[in-house]
């Protein structure tokens, strides 16, 4: 047996036998370092997240995303794809066609505000922001939004957004130049309408897939486009559309 791998024949066993306190296992690394498994770091996912927005920062301290970011790209792809989905329906003659918009890191994009807050989430800056017209439209599904209307297909909006906060919301989405909606539907907080059984202690899914069952009473959801994926589960779309967030999980 020679040394190097009677070398890694050692560390291997190492990394399979050792354990630390709670049953984590102890790895050895190629410079002889142990350590557990843990979670990533989160200073560093915080920095891959940044990397994956091509993050850049104004004179003024504030965080952009880059239009030349792996975000864009992959956004892009995944509007682009959802698009050809829908022309191939129109073209086979779909009868009321409708696509659905979640608003937060779908219809907008958050990530300037979220970085400029160490990505931790605080209602009432969210709610400044909105007032503010903080947030900015994402740019493939505003064009996505705009194709759609003028070829005869309804647009909604379906956020996790409350009630109060939908005048404000609706009139950044048509200052961005989103076609006016539909229908906009905002989780309530004082009634809640009757075509959701849950009343106003509705999940995420149970608000989105009851209100989207709501919208297929009189419209075929064509397409589903949301960034979590508890804004695409509970069925009621042909096509649901995930895109791209690492910054947040919404359950």
């Amino acid at each position: 047996m020679s040394r190097l791998s009677g070398l890694l024949k050692l560390a291997a066993a190492a990394a399979v036998g050792a354990t630390v306190a709670g049953g984590a296992t102890a790895i050895a690394t190629s410079d002889g370092w142990s350590h557990s498994r843990e979670p990533a770091n989160i200073g560093q996912v915080k920095l891959d997240v940044k990397a994956y927005y091509g993050d850049t920062v104004d004179a003024a301290g504030k965080h952009h995303y880059s239009d030349t970011s792996t975000f864009v790209k992959d956004m892009k792809r995944q509007v682009d794809d959802a698009k050809q989905y829908l022309a191939r329906r129109l073209a086979r003659g779909v009868k009321n066609p409708a696509i659905v918009l979640d608003v937060d890191d779908t219809s907008e994009v958050t990530y300037g505000w979220e970085a400029d807050n160490d990505f931790g989430f605080d209602p009432v800056k969210q709610q400044q922001a909105i007032d503010n017209g903080t947030f900015v439209a994402n740019k493939p599904v505003l064009e996505l939004a705009n194709w759609a209307s003028q070829h005869g297909v309804k647009v909604y909006f379906l956020t996790g957004r409350n009630e109060f906060q939908g005048p404000q919301s609706l009139k950044n989405l048509a200052n961005e130049g989103f076609p006016a909606p539909a229908g906009a539907f905002f989780k309530p907080k004082t009634t809640a309408p009757d075509y959701l059984p849950c009343g106003l202690t509705c999940t995420t899914v149970q608000y989105k897939s009851g209100t989207r069952a709501y919208i297929s009473r009189t419209s075929t959801i064509v397409l589903n486009l949301g960034d979590q994926f508890s804004d695409l589960t509970g069925g009621f779309a042909e096509h649901p559309v995930k895109l791209p967030n690492p910054m947040y999980y919404l359950p």
